[in-house]
């Protein structure tokens, strides 16, 4: 979590353009209100409790239970008709079975998927508490296989955090390919990684993973795997995705998620896990995590604004209420962060206005930085006066690498170049910048500086020692300082 910088509220929000206290927001407990309205919807939506589950015979659902795992074709059915009208009573002896070690693994797996036909919450719950404890990678898969088939939206969240961790690739295949089923798509990043890494090793399971992203596209409509994975970073503009409703019990669970950002009861993990999954729900979390910014905790509205700002373009439509945020003088760092990441255009004269020397230091950088990704020419000028000393160094970096980013890196390469020089700069930051730069010009003189700066890099996989570090980066530094003055036509 970034460190806030508390102070001076009344400039810096008058700098922004809007009037001092009437401008904060009137905190109250959002989160707590939003859990007590689900929670009241969820009751009223209850039904009167089911009969008592029926009574299972033990060795007969065994015996469906091997039919299934060594059966074909239309002999299927039965087991699966017959475990379907057992219905809840069944629940509890296939989670046992499928969490049998000395099981055939043909059985287990045929255990999870009658888990499946069962449906229902404590059927759902065994198989999430299979995706997300069992030490067997190829029963994980099996329980996200599962669970796709159930087609229950509030299970998205806990899918989602067991993809932080998940290693084991088919488990992976099968989670992402759950999520795509119940329209969210935050799977597929590791899908691909899958694909570009263990993938290129393994011809079999680069076949698979091809075949899931080629079936996920196609029931899409999309006709390119990757542009799948670019319509939902993107936050899908033209609909092709769709936009399915979440259930009630979806956004409670999201909600619940959003109280695990509270500072109450802090624990670092337990925030990022949550960071995690809020960013990578549907466009539709956007509504709930803008309402958390106005919560009476100050770390839920913190680490809401992050995790808008982990959204990307999925989350444009919360630039109101990050520019809102601007007047929080708790949140007024990550909001400005956020402006930048969401990519929200009419925020500039707001983050242009943070620039000003009065405001605080991180709003300052988180501006600067911020302005660059946005892109917007108008901010040139304002940049540029922060490029130099007595500016913090930082700041002059930020700057720096905005600039470099709204296309004015000629007029500051010189910058560039003491950035690179300085030690107690971001030197990676500053490569990157100048790489940036020379990739940006379209002449023969830049493009040959660019293949002598790259050939300076470290090969592929390979992780430089830090002294391998110092070395590229001072021959990096070198290599600009002899061809700057040809490149500015001096």
């Amino acid at each position: 979590m970034r460190r806030v910088l508390i102070g001076a509220p009344l400039l810096w929000v008058a700098a922004c353009g809007v009037e001092g206290p009437a401008a904060r927001a009137d905190h109250r407990p959002v989160v707590a209100e939003a859990l007590a309205e689900l929670d009241a919807l969820l009751a009223a939506e209850e039904r009167e409790p089911p009969a008592p589950p029926a009574a299972v015979e033990p060795e007969h659902l065994s015996g469906l239970v091997r039919m299934l795992a060594y059966s074909s074709g239309r002999a299927r059915e039965l087991p699966l008709e017959e475990v379907r009208l057992m219905g809840a009573g069944a629940t509890p002896l296939l989670a046992a079975i499928a969490a049998e070690a000395g099981r055939a693994d043909e059985e287990r797996a045929a255990a999870c998927e009658l888990l499946a036909v069962v449906g229902g919450d404590a059927a759902l719950e065994q198989l999430l508490t299979l995706f997300e404890r069992a030490s067997e990678g190829w029963l994980r898969a099996n329980a996200a296989y599962a669970l796709e088939r159930a087609g229950s939206d509030w299970v998205i969240p806990r899918v989602i955090a067991r993809l932080k961790y998940e290693k084991h690739p088919e488990a992976i295949v099968w989670a992402a390919s759950c999520l795509s089923s119940l329209g969210n798509h935050a799977g597929l990043e590791a899908l691909w990684g899958v694909r570009n890494t263990a993938g290129a090793a393994d011809p079999a399971l680069l076949a698979a993973v091809d075949e899931r992203l080629g079936a996920l596209a196609a029931v899409v409509g999309v006709d390119q795997p990757d542009e799948h994975l670019r319509l939902w970073a993107s936050g899908d503009p033209t609909g092709r995705l769709g936009a399915p409703v979440p259930s009630a019990r979806l956004r409670r669970a999201a909600w619940e998620r959003i109280s695990q950002l509270s500072g109450e009861h802090f624990q670092l993990r337990g925030v990022d896990d949550a960071r995690f999954v809020l960013a990578r729900l549907g466009i539709w979390i956007v509504d709930p995590l803008c309402r958390a910014l106005g919560d009476s905790d100050r770390y839920v509205r913190v680490h809401a604004a992050q995790c808008l700002e982990r959204m990307g373009a999925r989350a444009v439509s919360a630039g109101p209420a990050l520019v809102r945020a601007l007047g929080d003088p708790d949140l007024a760092t990550e909001a400005a962060a956020a402006l930048g990441s969401v990519a929200y255009p009419e925020a500039e004269p707001a983050l242009r206005a943070l620039l000003a020397p009065r405001i605080g230091h991180e709003r300052r950088v988180a501006a600067a930085r911020s302005l660059g990704r946005l892109g917007l020419a108008d901010s040139t000028v304002a940049l540029e006066a922060l490029i130099a000393p007595p500016e913090p160094l930082d700041l002059r970096q930020a700057a720096a690498t905005a600039l470099v980013a709204l296309g004015a890196g000629d007029r500051i390469a010189t910058t560039l170049l003491a950035l690179l020089e300085d030690e107690a700069a971001d030197r990676a930051l500053a490569e990157a910048s100048v790489e940036t730069w020379l990739a940006s010009r379209p002449d023969a003189a830049a493009r040959t500086l660019l293949e002598r700066w790259r050939a300076l890099a470290p090969p592929p996989g390979i992780i430089p020692r830090v002294e391998q570090v110092a070395e590229r980066q001072a021959a990096r530094s070198r290599l600009l300082a002899e061809a700057l003055d040809g490149l500015l036509g001096g």
